[in-house]
């Protein structure tokens, strides 16, 4: 019989992206059939008794412990495995400089004109503010800013014309340079400002695969477009383009504005803009064109459409071969849906989506309200359809795995896919599922292998369909490049090679999803969809 054994440090904080580290290299000792080491969340204490991995010692410990969990094979000495894993825990880290304030970091590195700061979001102003009185620019990666902070500061900054790209920035791309979450792409003569991480990294990539390039993409926060905020680094980014030679399309990217930081935005463009703009609001409401930006300024509905559209600004012919050799024509997709559909039971009709990319899960749900009505979600558009339990899933639901109730304690699903792993299997023992949503986000900070990670379950998934005599669609989206260290080509293989369907973008993968569940495989239908949804309005 396997032995479990846990060890509890009290009060002993270790960062969760050090912990998956640390956790994945505990699973590779001799003897060790599973190990997780995690800080004793009620969150993270519930996963490890789902895996078999909780004893009394784990159960009694504080958020603020530290849980070392073992399973180990019958005979190994699991205290050696242990004392293994604490001298992990305590190594020095080879690869890091540390310093012990910003003066001393700016010493060292005098050129720097960037700064990344990740902190509780209650400290960020005091450590966010010495950077900008430098004249230093800041990606502020934290959460729980709180907004009277978030104001001041980015007023600050724009006094001085300065960036605070965030807070709860995700990503952006600098000079080519990846910061935070973000994957390789092409340089190119495109720019971005996005108030949505994950928007921001698909568009990236779309654009990058359709043959053309980013200068830059500035993550400017979610909350920038908000009243309260009033879009202060959203119109500073677009100036900032405005401003630089090698940019010729500036590509806008957000949940809706508020109307008056729409209104700013549209009259930038019309009366100070020179240059040619894409409005990606996803799920916002169409807009008049001003007459002094027509020709010059499209409007789009998804991030498929926003990055098409923004290659249509720099070449027609471009675009053209972009639409015929990246993205999947019409036929293509009714092909795939009527296949699926004709292997489904009775009974079998609803979606699941188990998402880590807020942005994807968004425009998910924008697309299913218009193609299957409101569907239930921990972050619904309509809040009567809001799960009960963000664990349960219930009719056609989807749920994004990245949000607080998800990530107490936990490195984010990007990096750590265990909370989506035993999703899978379970939303697969619903007899009235049909498909299954996976958007795989690659890049750096992403988990090494995703694709890899998600198989056993896959696989588990199906076969418990099989057993109960049913097919299991299983649909995925890789936003992803082939230059990214996971590579997108490899990615995508090994999910095809488990009876994966992979869509090209996360748009295709939910249109493809609706048609399934509702059984409506006609060619009408998907163009309709094209032109509504993958089309920009000029």
């Amino acid at each position: 019989m396997p032995t479990v054994r846990n060890v509890v440090k009290k009060n002993f904080f270790r960062d969760s992206v050090q912990l998956l580290h640390l956790s994945e290299e505990a699973k590779k000792l001799p003897g060790v059939i599973d190990a997780a080491v995690v800080m004793g969340t009620e969150l993270n204490k519930e996963l490890l008794e789902k895996q078999g991995l909780l004893t009394r010692e784990g159960r009694e410990a504080g958020e603020n412990d530290m849980i070392i969990a073992v399973k180990a094979v019958d005979g190994a000495d699991i205290e050696e495995i242990i004392s293994k894993i604490e001298e992990m825990l305590t190594a020095p880290t080879a690869a890091e400089t540390y310093y012990y304030s910003i003066e001393s970091a700016i010493e060292h590195l005098p050129g720097a004109n960037l700064a990344l700061v990740s902190v509780p979001g209650q400290y960020a102003k005091e450590v966010v503010k010495p950077f900008l009185e430098r004249g230093i620019h800041v990606h502020l990666f934290s959460d729980h800013v709180p907004l009277e902070d978030e104001i001041e500061l980015k007023r600050f900054a724009a006094e001085r014309g300065l960036l605070v790209m965030g807070p709860e920035a995700g990503t952006s791309i600098i000079n080519g340079v990846a910061v935070a979450f973000a994957n390789v792409v092409n340089r190119g003569p495109i720019g971005i400002v996005a108030a949505a991480g994950t928007g921001l990294q698909e568009v990236s990539v779309l654009i990058s695969r359709a043959g053309s390039g980013i200068t830059h993409g500035i993550g400017v926060g979610g909350r920038d477009i908000k009243s309260a905020v009033g879009g202060i680094m959203t119109l500073l980014s677009m100036r900032a383009f405005e401003a630089d030679p090698d940019t010729q399309v500036i590509t806008i990217v957000s949940k809706p504005p508020s109307p008056d930081v729409q209104d700013k935005i549209i009259n930038f463009i019309a009366n100070e803009g020179k240059k040619k703009y894409v409005t990606c609001f996803i799920g916002g409401k169409d807009y008049e064109i001003p007459p002094v930006a027509k020709g010059r300024l499209v409007q789009t509905r998804t991030l498929h459409a926003a990055a098409l559209e923004a290659v249509r600004m720099v070449s027609e012919d471009l675009y053209k071969e972009a639409v015929k050799k990246v993205f999947l024509p019409p036929e293509e997709v009714v092909k795939i849906a009527e296949a699926e559909t004709s292997k489904l039971s009775e009974g079998q009709k609803y979606l699941r989506g188990l998402f880590t990319g807020g942005t994807l899960t968004y425009e998910s749900l924008v697309i299913f309200q218009e193609l299957l009505g409101d569907v239930w979600s921990n972050t619904p558009l309509n809040k009567d359809y809001q799960l009960p339990d963000p664990w349960k899933s219930k009719e056609n639901s989807v749920v994004d795995l990245g949000e607080e109730e998800f990530t107490a304690g936990r490195a984010h699903p990007m990096i750590d896919p265990t909370i989506r792993v035993q999703r899978i299997v379970e939303e697969a023992k619903d007899p009235e599922v049909a498909v299954l949503m996976l958007d795989m986000v690659i890049g750096y900070g992403s988990h090494p292998d995703p694709a890899g990670a998600h198989l056993d379950a896959i696989r588990k998934a199906k076969e418990i369909a099989k057993e109960g005599g049913r097919h299991l669609v299983v649909l995925a989206h890789v936003l992803g490049t082939d230059e990214d260290p996971q590579n997108a080509a490899e990615q995508e293989r090994k999910l095809r090679e488990a009876g994966v369907i992979v869509l090209p973008t996360n748009a295709l993968m939910a249109l493809t999803a609706a048609m399934i569940v509702t059984g409506r495989t006609d060619e009408a239908l998907v163009k309709s969809f094209y032109e509504k949804f993958l089309v920009g309005r000029r």
